[in-house]
């Protein structure tokens, strides 16, 4: 490793790669690939560049590793003789002079800091080494040492000073005693910018930088269309961008049943816990860095948002609970029926891909995945023969449903559309993404559709051609079915036979149906899973937390004894009868809550219902809440179909097709209320979307309360064993 100078002349940096940018100044007629590295930053550093003998590409390296290790003295924060630490030993005093370099990596990080609202936060490095230190002792930090620490992290106490009698020009001031810099997620990012620039100013054209996950890529290699960069399961073909990417694959540690990751949400001062790897592709290290860093803090939608307010930038996320649609070897968990367009196309897997072809006459058809889906986000690679059309359907359902999915087109022939929203005739027109899907080429395709009713959102090679929002209470649309793949009839004999769709790397995540956007990490260190807390975006939103107030938000109706409510958990007991209410009455809402039920317990979820009437499920409605395996064994009584779980109690059977998980594992129910309309989602499927005024009930619906409490029944089920029949958290609701 070369020598650092204690504080270090910049202008050496600039003699260097005058030197080595001499050196090529003959035009080069054959490059060679060289390789170099060097420890940077506590990671390792990689040069690979094409020059034209060894002797040049070793001066190139040189000068550029020796500009890093001037950079090393300016931004890391493990030196205690570097700027961060005058400047950290100067917090809550005056100004100090800082290096231009170190300014014009703040001023990435401060606009960063200011566009996520504070989810990347150059100030984070109190709670970044209070929880490294947990993570040396394999345990969860005190929650007087959070708040401690978070009372010395804050960017808007970061200033930031072009100061003209300063010799760097430059001057950086930290208002609070006890704050510091952690640059971990923007440093890395700028240094391997800089490392790139001083590769490029020393004659060397195509070089790539990669530098502890975040790369910087200069013109492509000789011979080839760009560098080969893998990103989660994609190879993306790049140059002259910078590559950055945040996630807990490397660091984390295990503790009170999460798996904590080294980045962390300063504005809760938790470390993350959703295992979610982020990557953005930026024209400038720094701001992909710190975007990067930004994105796996906030929410998929958030992230999103904030990256598309930076023009060029792309966002790709890597999900850990993202799972294969498609086995790569056979047509398992598919088939050719069961939805509205069912015929005679062909299809196969070759090559790992499912590959569909016309029938023999030219006919067209669907293949349909085996298993329902209400709210979810797919990705896949596709690519499709000139001229040939074929399309991606959504929610499924066969003919005697009555009911219409909807279907983003894939029409690649001339004057087709890519990303339209069709559904009987076109919903959506888009003529512009034809320009991103390219021929005779793989290209990738994201489709997210949440909402009971949907809004379905695409992009093409990352960049977002579609938002779509269904009108609400639309009559006709199906709210869950199958996902399809189309091949279009050909009714020409010309290209029947050789012309495919081929479609690979199907990756499907199923998502709330009202969306990922609302939660973020858990709501302290020691609540359990699955508590979280509420973003700010949903908080600006209408949504709130129903237990936020404690018990002391709720009254009791019969035996008022018992309840329980402990680490964001309510816990209703299994003895006595009666219901705990909210105490605000409520007409229309969205709620969204999960629960989990002891083995043989009974509840029900209470909606709009009386207070001064004896029996809420029929003044109000009630949503069942059963151990349906369970409970029959425990009792010896049978249930009736409208006395299940997600069943309309007295009126309306949830689907046999439901997805409850058994007795002591947790779900998540989603409820819309709109005058008479009433619908159910249960583990992110819709179960029912119904108008209440239509159905054979009694008392009717039309007859019962338009507002009143919500709330969870207690029904004495003595077969109950740890007292505590139904378990409720995230209990938030958005009022209309």
């Amino acid at each position: 490793m070369l020598p650092t100078p204690a504080q270090p002349a910049l202008d050496t940096m600039w003699t260097s790669l005058a030197f080595a940018a001499a050196l090529f100044a003959a035009p080069p007629t054959d490059l060679e690939r060289f390789e170099f590295r060097q420890p940077l930053f506590g990671v390792e550093a990689r040069l690979v560049l094409y020059a034209p003998d060894e002797g040049r590409a070793e001066a190139a390296a040189l000068a550029a590793f020796r500009a890093a290790e001037e950079l090393d003295w300016a931004l890391s924060d493990w030196r205690d003789d570097g700027a961060l630490g005058a400047l950290a030993r100067a917090a809550g005093a005056e100004a100090v002079e800082i290096p231009a370099v170190l300014a014009l990596c703040l001023t990435t990080a401060r606009a960063v800091a200011e566009a996520s609202g504070g989810a990347f936060d150059p100030t984070a490095a109190p709670l970044t080494q209070l929880w490294r230190a947990a993570r040396a002792a394999d345990r969860l930090p005190e929650h007087e040492d959070i708040a401690a620490a978070k009372e010395k992290v804050d960017w808007r106490a970061l200033g930031l000073s072009a100061a003209g009698s300063s010799s760097t020009g430059w001057t950086a001031r930290l208002a609070r005693p006890g704050m510091s810099l952690d640059l971990g997620g923007v440093a890395k990012g700028y240094a391997a910018e800089r490392l790139l620039a001083g590769l490029t100013r020393a004659g060397v054209g195509s070089a790539l930088v990669e530098l502890g996950g975040d790369m910087a890529l200069s013109e492509a290699p000789p011979g080839r269309p760009g560098w080969t960069v893998r990103v989660g399961t994609r190879d993306l073909v790049l140059s002259q961008c910078h590559v950055a990417t945040s996630g807990d694959a490397e660091q984390h540690f295990d503790a009170a049943g999460r798996r904590w990751s080294h980045v962390l949400d300063a504005r809760t001062g938790l470390a993350l816990v959703h295992g979610r790897t982020t990557t953005v592709i930026a024209g400038r290290g720094a701001l992909a860095d710190a975007l990067a860093s930004a994105a796996s803090v906030l929410t998929v939608p958030e992230a999103e948002a904030l990256v598309a307010r930076y023009p060029g930038a792309r966002l790709l996320v890597q999900h850990s609970d993202s799972r294969a649609l498609a086995n790569g070897v056979d047509l398992s968990g598919w088939t050719t029926v069961g939805g509205r367009y069912d015929g005679d196309a062909r299809w196969s897997v070759e090559d790992g891909a499912i590959v569909g072809r016309s029938g023999p006459n030219g006919e067209g058809g669907l293949l349909y995945t085996e298993q329902l889906f209400s709210a979810f986000e797919l990705e896949f690679e596709t690519k499709i023969d000139w001229p040939f059309d074929s399309g991606l359907f959504l929610h499924m359902l066969p003919p005697e449903s009555g009911l219409k999915g909807l279907q983003v087109t894939l029409d690649h022939r001339p004057g087709g559309e890519i990303a339209a929203l069709y559904a009987d005739g076109f919903l959506a027109h888009n003529e512009g993404a034809r320009e991103l899907f390219a021929k005779d080429q793989w290209n990738h395709v994201r489709v997210r559709s949440t909402g009971f009713d949907p809004r379905v959102e695409v992009w093409i090679e990352d960049q977002k051609v579609l938002d779509f929002q269904l009108p609400e209470g639309e009559a006709g649309y199906a709210r869950h079915g199958r996902i399809g793949l189309q091949v279009h009839d050909v009714p020409s004999e010309e290209g029947r036979a050789d012309r495919a769709v081929r479609v690979r790397s199907l990756r499907v995540r199923e998502l709330p149906v009202f969306g990922e956007g609302h939660f973020g990490g858990p709501a302290s260190i020691d609540a359990p899973p699955p508590v979280a807390s509420l973003v700010p975006t949903a908080l600006e939103t209408g949504w709130r937390d129903l237990l936020a107030a404690g018990l002391g938000g709720f009254e009791t109706a019969g035996d008022a004894e018992g309840y329980r409510l402990e680490g964001g958990v309510l816990r209703v007991p299994a003895d006595g009868s009666g219901h705990v209410a909210t105490a605000d009455d409520f007409r229309d809402f969205e709620l969204s809550f999960d629960f989990r039920l002891a083995t043989a317990a009974n509840s029900g979820l209470f909606l709009r219902a009386k207070r001064d009437d004896q029996n809420p499920a029929y003044s109000g409605a009630e949503v069942q809440l059963i151990d349906d395996l369970g409970w029959e064994p425990a009792t010896g009584h049978a249930l009736l179909p409208t006395q299940t779980t997600g069943s309309l109690y007295g009126a309306l059977p949830a689907p046999p097709w439901k997805r409850l998980r058994p007795a002591g594992e947790w779900n998540r129910m989603e409820v819309l209320a709109r005058g008479p309309r009433l619908a159910v989602a249960l583990n992110g499927l819709v179960l029912w979307d119904v108008d209440t005024h239509t159905l054979a009930a009694e008392p009717p619906f039309a007859s019962r309360a338009p507002s009143g409490f919500l709330g969870f029944q207690r029904y004495g089920a003595p077969a109950v064993t740890d007292g505590a029949a139904v378990s409720i958290a995230n209990f938030v609701l958005r009022a209309r």
